[in-house]
């Protein structure tokens, strides 16, 4: 016990990088999460064309929008996780964006449903690599009564990526239809809805150098004790879930509540718009817009809140983080639920602001949970099991 206490005392007095560089590291790895949910959300405006294209059903466009990119962020996340344990974060960072930008351009040269299916199957893959491995140098860089604004600094990426890309995709890709097909030279002709995947994921090899900017930082545990850093088997990290799973079941379920409410409803927002109140492309593309400012502007406002709150409630209650996670669920069931029932789109709009509080909160909460609990032998497996 007292080889515990002195190492303890030992990691508290090593000092964290300089403040200042480490909010630059969160600044370069929000933009890459911005630039991960513009690639994954903007297929979610192109739901029509794609359909008319290809000649496809709801069904099998839900498993384009959902399920080939999920399945394999879910099983690609846990195996480079590993990897994250016990390599460099950085490198695995700067990689997983190189190929996740590089399918969201191949989804702009499918011709099938098979190839669109692959290519959203590698922007899965890739986006897998970048929260396990960000959380993970988050907490290496900030001290524990500052990690969860670090978190929810960085989880503002949800909102600002999703805000971004409706923003983008409702003024650009309304006049990319009324242009038509377009013949791009030695790649020969392209349909705007192929033309927008190739111009959100191009930009992405942009981030990609920026991530080399970041230094790869010490790992305060393995320091402390002198331990080179090492993985937990994967078998050895369920063992482990399991055996806490009070604390971590609450979490993981909350998550999984809070996605199947935010994607499952998010990603046909804008084919409800267009359905329900009958709307011309120009008309969806401005209230897909208004749409976009809301999800920033009270994304960011959820997240910055959220991480306060978890800064703040953690130290006074061991369940801190459980207790912004419940009440932030209150404001996101409200606002979705009325949604769907509002008599028209301005209304409809309206409500996804309780919504994007709701489900902003908690993303920096739940996060920033496993982030502090897991150990560091697992912690980068940990937080990919909980995405």
């Amino acid at each position: 016990m007292r080889c515990r206490g002195d190492r303890m005392t030992r990691n508290e007095t090593i000092p964290y990088p300089n403040p200042l560089y480490s909010w630059y590291v969160v600044f370069v790895l929000l933009l890459a999460y911005i630039l991960a949910f513009v690639d994954r959300e903007i297929i979610a405006l192109l739901v029509p064309d794609i359909k008319a294209s290809l000649q496809i059903s709801d069904t099998q466009m839900s498993l384009l929008l959902g399920g080939a990119f999920a399945v394999f962020y879910t099983f690609f996340g846990v195996a480079i996780a590993w990897f994250a344990d016990r390599g460099n974060r950085r490198w695995l960072i700067f990689w997983g964006v190189v190929f996740w930008s590089l399918m969201t351009a191949a989804c702009g040269f499918a011709t099938s449903y098979a190839a669109l299916f692959l290519a959203r199957v590698g922007v899965g893959a890739g986006e897998s690599a970048l929260n396990p491995s960000a959380m993970s140098i988050l907490k290496d860089y900030f001290p524990p009564d500052k990690i969860g604004r670090a978190i929810g600094l960085y989880t503002a990426g949800v909102s600002s990526g999703s805000g971004i890309a409706f923003i983008f995709g409702g003024a650009i890709y309304p006049k990319l239809k009324e242009i038509g097909p377009v013949e791009l030279p030695l790649l020969g002709w392209h349909e705007p809805w192929q033309l927008m995947f190739i111009y959100v994921g191009l930009p992405g090899l942009l981030i990609a150098l920026l991530i080399l900017t970041i230094k790869e930082p010490i790992r305060r545990e393995f320091l402390v004790s002198g331990i080179k850093p090492i993985a937990s088997p994967v078998n050895q990290t369920l063992a482990y879930l399991l055996k806490r799973w009070r604390a971590f079941l609450v979490l993981f379920f909350a998550l999984s509540g809070l996605a199947i409410m935010a994607y499952g409803i998010g990603f046909w927002i804008p084919e409800f718009l267009r359905r329900t109140y009958d709307l011309s492309p120009q008309e969806l593309g401005y209230w897909i817009q208004w749409r976009g400012v809301i999800t920033i502007a009270f994304g960011l406002i959820g997240v910055l809140i959220g991480g306060w709150m978890c800064d703040y409630f953690q130290k006074r209650y061991e369940d801190g983080y459980v207790r912004v996670c419940l009440g932030s669920f209150v404001f996101l069931a409200i606002g979705y639920c009325a949604f769907v029932l509002m008599p028209t789109p301005a209304l409809a709009i309206a409500m996804l602001v309780p919504a994007t509080l709701g489900a902003a909160a908690p993303t920096a909460a739940g996060a920033a949970a496993v982030v502090a609990i897991a150990p560091p032998s697992m912690r980068s497996q940990c937080i990919a099991m909980y995405y």
